[in-house]
């Protein structure tokens, strides 16, 4: 068996065995297969793809490059959330403690972000003192305790899969929707969780950009957990507009905390209510979405959720003042109000425009090793149909670069807004969802 064999036969569509599919995510692994191969067989699965069995097997073998978290027996309350990211998305820190104060268990890993797109671990690093590292036993412990936890992604998690995807970023493959769902469910699977809601994210500021392709991919993410012996739907959602009214770290922070006071931007709420309600169906607590909903208002509006969120912080070493007193978040040095120069209504706020925005005011990063501002964000005030006048603040940018180049900064913002005469018709924020 050879590398070049088995890149020959995917190029030419033929179908690998699971023998050889394992000889060569072995070999790349362990650095017996070079880059380049690596990267010729990417391109060959780019074009070419995988079939079901090709696939599962594809992942499982990343599954097994790494080590295997073991929750125990009983897995039917533990659940998971993932989202494939976008400006503004902050849905999983309000999906959690929802959850989790419905009775069930939720084991987070999660990431940073890069490019335009914010990372929940990010987030949570905006809080004085809490620690996204902590040792698995503590944070099973503390699953066991409070019923959720969430940590940084572990590098001994499907070893393979961060050397392959750092060489699909380089090569043009990194759109392959079977290698996406590898990389996603191998990581998944391995942490411990088999009940999973993906929310899958389309639109000009997401990694998918047409309802097509999202919708490819969250039906082989659903197929593929339930290879695995999972439960699994997911939610295709609309992000061609930033989620909520704040981008970055401290400022989503204070979002989340005011979404689980009940003061949901409408966006946020239905994604909120879905995402979470499908979770309660997926591990058992609930029958149906309507009496799943109905669990997740309840949890908002008594408080227990926001009570849960204030647990997590607190057990991961964090400092829940800020819940009482936002300034005892990270806070910029300098605002920007920005004014429109039109009247009219909303119809579309550019979502990548936003999130390359917070890159070059702090809030994001280019490359793994950026260091982040955590005070650094956008107030975006208005959504879609709300009516302006000229002289109307359309948006707050907050920094702390004294050099900072505020008027092509305000340039780049306005440039993100489209205008009309007349409002347009509400559109929902979920496109499909698939089980």
């Amino acid at each position: 068996m050879n590398p070049v064999e088995i890149i020959r036969k995917k190029r030419d569509g033929e179908i690998l065995t699971a023998k050889e599919i394992q000889y060569f995510v072995t070999g790349f692994t362990n650095g017996g297969i070079p880059d380049y191969q690596v990267s010729a067989f990417a391109m060959a699965v780019y074009f070419m793809g995988f079939n079901d069995d090709e696939l599962y097997q594809f992942t499982k073998q990343m599954i097994e490059t790494g080590d295997i978290i073991n929750h125990g027996a009983n897995l039917v309350n533990y659940v998971d959330k993932h989202s494939t990211g976008g400006v503004g998305d902050k849905l999983t820190l309000v999906v959690a403690p929802i959850v989790a104060a419905c009775g069930l268990k939720i084991p987070k890993m999660s990431g940073r972000g890069l490019s335009f797109s914010g990372g929940t671990i990010d987030k949570l690093e905006s809080i004085k003192g809490f620690k996204v590292d902590i040792s698995r036993s503590d944070f099973l412990k503390q699953i066991d305790e409070i019923g959720l936890g969430i940590i940084g992604q572990s590098d001994n998690i499907a070893k393979s899969d961060k050397q392959l995807y750092g060489i699909r970023d380089v090569t043009a493959t990194v759109e392959s929707i079977p290698l996406i769902a590898s990389s996603i469910v191998s990581k998944k699977i391995a942490s411990g969780s088999k009940n999973i809601i993906f929310d899958v994210k389309v639109g000009i500021g997401a990694f998918m950009k047409d309802i097509k392709s999202g919708i490819a991919l969250a039906r082989t993410l659903v197929d593929l957990v339930k290879d695995f012996g999972g439960k699994s739907v997911a939610v295709v959602s609309n992000m061609n507009n930033p989620l909520g009214h704040y981008v970055g770290n401290s400022l989503e922070i204070m979002e989340v905390v005011e979404c689980l006071k009940g003061n949901l931007p409408k966006d946020i709420e239905e994604l909120v209510y879905e995402l979470s309600g499908q979770l309660l169906i997926i591990g058992g607590k609930a029958n149906n979405i309507i009496d799943a909903k109905k669990m997740v208002i309840d949890k908002i509006n008594s408080g227990e959720a926001l009570i849960k969120f204030k647990e997590l912080i607190e057990h991961q070493g964090g400092d829940s003042s800020f819940f009482s007193d936002y300034s005892k978040l990270p806070q910029s040095k300098y605002k920007i109000e920005v004014k429109s120069e039109f009247e009219g209504f909303i119809s579309f706020i550019n979502a990548e425009k936003i999130g390359l925005l917070s890159i070059n005011i702090g809030a994001g990063r280019i490359t793994k090793k950026d260091i982040i501002d955590y005070s650094a964000g956008t107030y975006i005030p208005l959504k879609i149909n709300d009516q302006v006048s000229k002289g109307d603040i359309i948006g707050i940018i907050y920094h702390s670069k004294p050099d900072l180049d505020i008027k092509q900064v305000v340039r780049e913002y306005k440039s993100a807004f489209s205008f009309k005469e007349n409002p347009g018709e509400d559109t929902s924020m979920i496109f499909s969802v698939i089980s």
